[in-house]
């Protein structure tokens, strides 16, 4: 771009700026949004369309529930969801790191899998100078009694 076409972009700018102040302050209608009037009937139409949207939320929310409990209690094996199992020393599951994966999907996998309490700390430490960018492909045994700091050399590939 040119000088004159940015002088001209920006005078054309001050222009309608100019112009919306004068018809406020003259409380000219330039088509703007104007305060609309209480009209009881109109009030009452949108409190009944609302109430029948929070039932609808309702009953979805309570669909949304049933079929995440029957996901939950049926024997479905994914390759998506990582497997897990609870011994002795824990919670046990295999963290899978693919390419591309950031910090925050693998701290939100180990968090969902019960591995880990908070996934913003294992993030945190992620993404902490000594870890960054040092994720490595694979698969991983991982269980709740491993420290976040034991995790993270061990997905890095960092000396113990």
């Amino acid at each position: 771009m040119n000088k004159s076409t940015i002088r001209a972009f920006g005078l054309a700018i001050f222009v309608v700026g100019a112009l919306l102040a004068l018809a406020s302050r003259f409380d000219v209608n330039i088509g703007l949004p104007a305060k609309s009037s209480s009209n009881p009937q109109y009030v009452e139409e949108l409190q009944n369309k609302l109430n029948k949207a929070d039932q609808e939320i309702a009953a979805l929310k309570k669909q949304v529930k049933q079929v995440h409990t029957t996901e939950e209690t049926s024997t479905t094996d994914s390759s998506e969801q990582p497997a897990k199992e609870t011994s002795a020393d824990g919670t046990t599951m295999t963290l899978q790191i693919y390419s591309g994966i950031t910090p925050y999907i693998v701290a939100q996998k180990l968090e969902d899998g019960g591995i880990i309490p908070n996934s913003v700390e294992m993030e945190l430490l992620l993404a902490n100078a000594r870890y960054a960018r040092s994720l490595q492909i694979g698969a991983y045994e991982v269980n709740s009694s491993m420290s976040l700091e034991e995790i993270a050399k061990l997905i890095t590939g960092k000396k113990q």
